[in-house]
């Protein structure tokens, strides 16, 4: 579970969390097309179908193919709704990170990027994904 801790250099909120590592062992990437496995199931998944996109959702023992974005929880969460309520001010102010803590991905394709994939299909999906979580 993250802490929120005070930046006193830049003055603003940071969220820390203390068991942040890589997995170095897997040589598959669990957001990749296939992989789905490797994650949580998904809250939403966009599929694009005969010119529309249609929501649908992973169940425990089938996970949605051909997707162009998906939405998961977080299989480390840095932040949570359960928290411990500690707060400390030593050495620096610290107070328990709260909230949901979801994984988009973006695009199937393993290589694409915010700076490659269009300014359209960011913000089409992004309304999507905003009106789901409303």
């Amino acid at each position: 579970m993250g802490d929120m801790r005070k930046d006193y250099v830049l003055e603003r909120e940071v969220i820390v969390h203390p068991t942040t590592k890589k997995n170095t062992n897997t040589k598959k990437c669990p957001y990749c097309p296939g992989n789905e496995s490797m994650t949580n199931p998904s809250l939403l998944a966009l599929v694009a179908k005969d010119g529309m996109l249609q929501r649908l959702q992973d169940s425990e023992d089938f996970f949605v193919d051909d997707w162009s974005v998906r939405v998961f929880e977080s299989k480390e969460p840095t932040v949570s709704i359960s928290t411990k309520n500690s707060y400390s001010d030593r050495p620096l102010y610290s107070e328990p990170a709260y909230g949901y803590h979801y994984i988009v991905v973006v695009s199937p394709k393993h290589k694409d990027t915010l700076a490659t994939i269009s300014t359209d299909h960011i913000h089409t999906k992004r309304s999507h994904i905003c009106n789901y979580f409303r």
